[in-house]
């Protein structure tokens, strides 16, 4: 039986989350740039429903930051649900904080993408938007290491049960 729930999920999540954290801001830019200079233009927004359509577009994309909330957590939820559901012998401890180790070092430098790429000049003030993304990725580190140790005593603080089941 293959069993998932290990530590690697812990890198998982972080580059899951950092990856759509960025697409998801590149999409909200182009989103909100292109509305605007749709809005802009008299040809195309001479009628009620296409200014309303452009608009609920605009809105929609104002939720994105709800969205990447949820996702990361419903990421955090899985990996302890994952890791109680899994359990693991208490000798592989110290590869699973290891691993957490790792993880916390790539968080690190995904923090710093971020924050290099949320601050490019060409994004504006699309960082408004993201307020708790943000704060997610600003202190990324810190969280993955929070989820790291969670899903470590998740894992490993239930008794060892010996058996295939």
């Amino acid at each position: 039986m293959n069993k998932t729930g290990t530590a690697r999920d812990i890198m998982l999540i972080a580059v899951i989350f950092f990856g759509l954290a960025i697409a998801v801001f590149v999409l909200y830019y182009f989103s909100q740039t292109s509305v605007d200079q749709m809005l802009d233009v008299p040809v195309i927004n001479d009628s009620a429903p296409t200014r309303s359509a452009l608009n609920a577009l605009s809105d929609t994309s104002l939720r994105f930051d709800y969205l990447m909330l949820g996702l990361f957590i419903g990421l955090t939820l899985g990996v302890m649900i994952g890791g109680w559901l899994v359990g693991g012998h208490p000798i592989f401890m110290f590869i699973y904080f290891m691993v957490v180790l790792v993880a916390v070092a790539a968080s690190a430098v995904f923090a710093n993408v971020w924050e290099s790429v949320s601050q490019a000049s060409v994004f504006g003030a699309s960082i408004s938007a993201f307020p708790i993304t943000n704060h997610i990725l600003s202190y990324f580190p810190m969280y993955i290491a929070i989820i790291g140790i969670l899903g470590l005593i998740v894992m490993f603080a239930k008794p060892f049960v010996s058996g295939d089941g």
